[in-house]
């Protein structure tokens, strides 16, 4: 069987802004902007999980992280914990930005601390598994 195609430099560079959105998010909650704090926690995660897959030569498409981490469970295995740190993190791609996506009120109001701490935390942890599992592929 071939070995994957592994190309460090184009997982280095999507990871690399990873970590930014991931600084990102972390700056928000701190300053009390929970809602962009989730979804800057939510771009963390896909760049995270797109840098991998490219890294790979797989060229994921979209935007949904429940299906890029199917994608991602055909490069190794996604821990339960991971795969609900996808799913949470997914529902914060466009209610925590755009206004009709809530009954009323700005998308501010429908976010708080615990909402940004917990998409912080998700984020760490699929930072941490794609870390993983890159080392493991890309020896």
């Amino acid at each position: 069987m071939d070995e994957p195609l592994v190309d460090a430099d184009e997982f280095r560079r999507w990871r690399a802004e990873a970590d930014a959105a991931l600084r990102s998010a972390r700056l928000q909650a701190d300053a009390e902007l929970h809602n962009w704090a989730c979804f800057a926690a939510e771009q963390a995660a896909q760049l995270a999980v797109k840098g991998l897959l490219h890294g790979l030569g797989r060229g994921p498409w979209g935007h949904d992280l429940v299906r890029l981490g199917e994608l991602l469970s055909e490069v190794g295995e996604v821990p339960t914990a991971v795969a609900d740190s996808l799913r949470r993190l997914s529902r914060h791609y466009i209610p925590a930005r755009y206004p009709d996506a809530h009954p009323s009120g700005p998308p501010g109001i429908h976010y708080g601390a615990a909402d940004s701490a917990q998409a912080v935390a998700d984020g760490e942890g699929v930072l941490a598994h794609v870390d993983a599992l890159w080392r493991g592929v890309s020896r």
